[in-house]
């Protein structure tokens, strides 16, 4: 029986998995403790918001082991296809956006996490093309950012570039270590979702942005219009290019998905965060998601004042974790290095950040009640064409305008 066909009877979730699977599960959790028996188990729905790349369930389990025979507990995090939206299953399963998530975990993630003491990333137990299971970091005393589009405080921001600094490095030392490049091991799975001229998500953002550069005040002269129009999209364009793996900069595992609702803070707020949702990771230059990570979770202003001193403690925090596993960061990735990536590859921060305007920083509840109420205009806005509502939005929002005119003007500010 395929797991849609499970999915669509009652009491479905708990047919998730066999009871062998879930024994494995069990066996892979303790790992070299005393094996488990498994006595019992319920897979029960995620009660936090519903994902829109996926559907999130408890997988709850009570056990015993051979060292003991009080009854134990515990529950575990499953992501699984969005059988509730038959339309984004068929989406994600024919571009393999989950399948790739899960080889990633199976493949990669649960082996860089062993080399650091840092927490940054769940472990994962077990996988298959429509799911996979790992640690439940709510109960390791993790919780969401209550606000996903909220823009992030400096505390936040530091232990976040904490957490990508220690995922970098740990990529390295994993390639030394073992003689290999990730980007050729792993070539089959880090491939591109987002940034590329077939996926209309993106396109669509392009051409929004297009259109509201076109409209700005500061741009209306002559001169700026023919260049928005013959110019500009050449070179915005080139992002293309640089999200892939560099030629010239060392390239390092990316995230490639840095905004507020894939990251879980320690409730202390003293420890680094973990990262969630793998599925638009590359093989690029570390400057990619530092860059994503600065241009998505401050204001325009904090960038201005605190973008450098960001960098800096990415860097230094980077060299650290490196060094504590005996590499030098100036023969894997100069301080220099660094900062010339930065500057070539700013762009793509830029231009990702004034898309995401066009999502993450709507007015209140629009996309929220264009998916609810008129899902087909909401599938038409990210999926097709948002140039029209985008522009009518600018008309009837000051704090829309005045953010996105921001944004445009510091990406301008790269090209001019």
């Amino acid at each position: 029986m395929s797991p849609t066909t499970i999915i669509e009877r009652g009491n479905a979730q708990n047919e998730l998995f066999s009871r062998s699977e879930v024994e494995r599960i069990l066996s892979n959790m303790l790992k070299s403790k005393p094996s488990g028996l498994l006595l019992e188990y319920e897979v029960v729905p995620e009660c936090g918001p519903t994902g829109y790349l996926g559907e999130y369930f408890h997988l709850q389990l009570k056990y015993r082991t051979a060292e003991s025979s009080n009854t134990q507990t515990t529950r575990l995090f499953v992501k699984t296809l969005p059988y509730q939206n038959p339309k984004m299953t068929a989406f994600i399963e024919a571009c393999g956006m989950l399948t790739k998530e899960a080889a990633i975990y199976e493949r990669l993630l649960n082996e860089l996490r062993k080399l650091t003491t840092t927490i940054w990333c769940a472990e994962c137990y077990f996988t298959r093309r429509d799911l996979f299971v790992m640690q439940n970091i709510v109960d390791m005393g993790y919780e969401p950012v209550q606000e996903p589009a909220e823009f992030l405080t400096e505390s936040q921001m530091n232990v976040l570039l904490k957490s990508l600094a220690t995922m970098h490095a740990c990529s390295i030392v994993y390639e030394e270590r073992n003689r290999l490049s990730i980007g050729e091991e792993l070539n089959d799975v880090l491939r591109e979702m987002t940034v590329t001229p077939d996926v209309v998500f993106y396109t669509a953002g392009v051409r929004a942005i297009l259109a509201v550069v076109q409209v700005h005040p500061a741009y209306q002269c002559e001169v700026m219009q023919k260049f928005i129009a013959d110019e500009l999209p050449r070179q915005l364009d080139s992002v293309y290019e640089m999200v892939n793996p560099s030629r010239k900069y060392r390239n390092v595992f990316c995230h490639r998905d840095l905004w507020g609702g894939n990251f879980f803070f320690n409730k202390s707020q003293q420890q680094p965060v973990v990262l969630v949702d793998y599925q638009l990771a590359r093989y690029s230059p570390p400057a990619i998601d530092v860059l994503m990570t600065i241009y998505l979770n401050i204001t325009p202003q904090q960038r201005g004042a605190m973008k450098q001193q960001y960098y800096e403690t990415y860097y230094n925090y980077f060299a650290a974790e490196l060094k504590q596993q005996g590499l030098d960061a100036a023969q894997q990735l100069s301080r220099s290095e660094f900062v010339q990536s930065l500057q070539a590859l700013e762009l793509f921060g830029a231009l990702y950040n004034c898309i995401s305007a066009t999502i993450l920083r709507v007015p209140g509840d629009y996309l929220k009640n264009l998916k609810l109420n008129h899902p087909d205009a909401f599938h038409r806005y990210t999926n097709v064409d948002r140039v029209k509502e985008v522009l009518e939005l600018l008309k009837i929002d000051r704090k829309f305008r005045e953010y996105i005119i921001e944004c445009i003007d510091e990406m301008m500010h790269l090209l001019l």
